[in-house]
């Protein structure tokens, strides 16, 4: 009776404890992707935060994008002028 009852016991275990352990089928991230994501929250002034303040108040917000801004004022004004129709070659 001991023998049967632990194998019911092992066989309800490992019916039940695979599903604990199934992982969702998303899409894996690489490394560009990630690190986009990192640079693009940073821009927003979601980052830094400080663990005290979680999620970050609007201030915080508003003081991250400007620093941020400031931070990267030439990477932006590259990136705007470069992408502008203005600087198009003709005939394209």
């Amino acid at each position: 009776m001991k023998i049967l009852t632990n194998a019911v016991i092992a066989a309800l275990g490992l019916a039940f404890g695979a599903s604990a352990f199934a992982q969702t089928s998303a899409p894996e991230l690489t490394r560009a992707q990630v690190r986009a994501q990192l640079v693009q929250a940073e821009a927003d002034g979601l980052l830094p935060t400080n663990r005290n303040n979680y999620p970050p108040s609007p201030a915080v917000i508003q003081h991250n994008r400007e620093m941020w801004a400031a931070a990267h004022h030439d990477d932006v004004s590259t990136t705007a002028s470069a992408s502008s129709p203005a600087n198009s070659i003709a005939g394209d």
